[in-house]
This record gives C-alpha cells, structure tokens and sequence, in this order.
C-alpha cells in the first residue's frame, strides 16, 4: 500500500469544508447545487457568487447621490466678560438635560472658543439653571458676558 502525503489529505478534506454557492446551477469547477426544477439556473448571481457587476463598478440599480456632505462650519469666537466675578456657562443644546460641556468664565477676562455654526452658549446662575443662551451663527466673532452677569450679547 502506498502512503498519501498529509499535504494531498489536507487539500482533499478541506475542499469538502467548503459550500458551493447554491442556486447558481454551477460553478467554475462544474456541479453545484440543483435547483428545484431540474439542474441550473435560479438567481441572479453569477457563477462566482457576485451579483455580475464588474469589480469596482456601481451597479446599474445603484442610486447615486450628491458628493458627501460638507463638513460642519466652525467658528472662532472671542468670549468677553464684563462681569465683576467668575461666571458658570454651558456650551451646549441645554444645561442639565443633554450632553455639553459646563465651563466657567473668569471674572473681566477674554479667551476664545471654537464653535460649530448652531451650537449654543448659556450663561448659568449659581445654582446652574439657566439664565440666557445665544445661537452661534457663522458670523459671530465676540459673545460678550454683561457687566450685570446675567446676560449674552453676540455680534
């Protein structure tokens, strides 16, 4: 008796691990699986299990939008306080009920923040609650905190 190389045992077992694409009625090797109705055909695939599309190509029931979207417009904006003391604001959708980020904003002090054009400031009061807000639109350049501490002017 001969002996089989582990090699030619290994090739053989696995080619029996791998599934024929069904429905397609054959395959580049031959056989395949028969559909019901006698041997071939049955999808809409080809032989390789591709939906016949060229590598690459879009598919002709494809829909084709517009490029992606722009990204979001930001905006440099220079925070001024005219406040006598150190003031709580929130930069967000609103203070206590989503995601933001609460900041505080030192007493007769300048700094500057990037927003996205619709993002909103809110001025805070000591218990956080808040006192007044205004909407970043894509020609603010200066938010400016009153000197009475409850109020937000944009220009």
């Amino acid at each position: 008796m001969r002996a089989v190389p582990f090699f030619v045992l290994a090739l053989l077992t696995s080619a029996c691990l791998i599934p024929r694409n069904p429905g397609t009625g054959s395959t580049s090797s031959g056989g395949g699986y028969a559909s019901s109705g006698g041997g071939g055909g049955g999808g809409s695939y080809g032989s390789d299990g591709s939906d016949g599309t060229a590598y690459g190509a879009t598919p002709a029931n494809a829909t084709t939008g517009s490029a992606a979207p722009a990204a979001p417009q930001t905006v440099s904006v220079t925070i001024r306080s005219s406040c006598d003391h150190t003031v709580p604001v929130f930069y967000g959708e609103k203070p206590g009920f989503s995601s933001g980020t609460r900041s505080t904003v030192s007493s007769n002090s300048v700094s500057s923040q990037t927003f996205q054009v619709g993002d909103l400031m809110w001025i805070l009061d000591d218990s956080d609650q808040p006192i007044g807000s205004t909407s970043i639109s894509s020609s603010t350049r200066e938010i400016e905190i009153s000197s009475n501490c409850g109020g937000l002017s944009a220009r």
